[in-house]
């Protein structure tokens, strides 16, 4: 395994990064993606011969096209127990691969939902608190499509 060196983006929070070698440190990062997270994987793949990272970094691109149209979908319905799922599943398979402010975004609509005068269906109706809704949904559309955009760029670089 590569000897971690503590490193910091461009906004000066720490986190590992791993050296030349390593699973993933073709990858430019950014502040996109969980360097730390993205190590645990690496780990599955201690010689970075099967291109484990890379693999699961894909199927998580490939799914946040059917994942963003099934969120606009039960937008469009209303339909608040789904989006309450989805938001909950998006947030794990998030957190899993590092997409960190994905996952917080996901995280706020979960914390939306929990709150007990918003448990009632009928509160979403609501115009005060639909617009806060529109708003973390708004915000969670554009995450996904942010890091859809930020892995397109980090798996074609690693393929060219």
């Amino acid at each position: 395994m590569d000897t971690p060196v503590t490193g910091s983006h461009e906004h000066g929070i720490d986190h590992v990064v791993y050296g030349p070698g390593s699973a993933w440190s073709q990858f430019d990062l950014g502040t996109d993606f969980d360097a730390g997270t993205l190590s645990v994987i690496a780990e599955l793949d201690p010689q970075g011969t099967q291109g484990v990272v890379r693999q699961v970094l894909a199927m998580f691109r490939e799914s946040l096209e059917p994942t963003l149209q099934l969120f606009e979908q039960l937008r469009a319905s209303h339909s608040i127990d789904g989006l309450r799922f989805q938001a909950h599943k998006l947030y794990s398979a998030a957190g899993q691969v590092g997409a960190l402010r994905l996952a917080q975004a996901c995280r706020q609509i979960s914390a939306y939902f929990a709150a007990p005068d918003r448990r009632d269906v009928e509160r979403v109706d609501d115009p005060v608190s639909r617009a806060e809704l529109e708003a973390l949904l708004d915000d969670l559309e554009h995450e996904i499509v942010r890091v859809q955009r930020r892995l397109r760029a980090m798996l074609d670089e690693d393929a060219g």
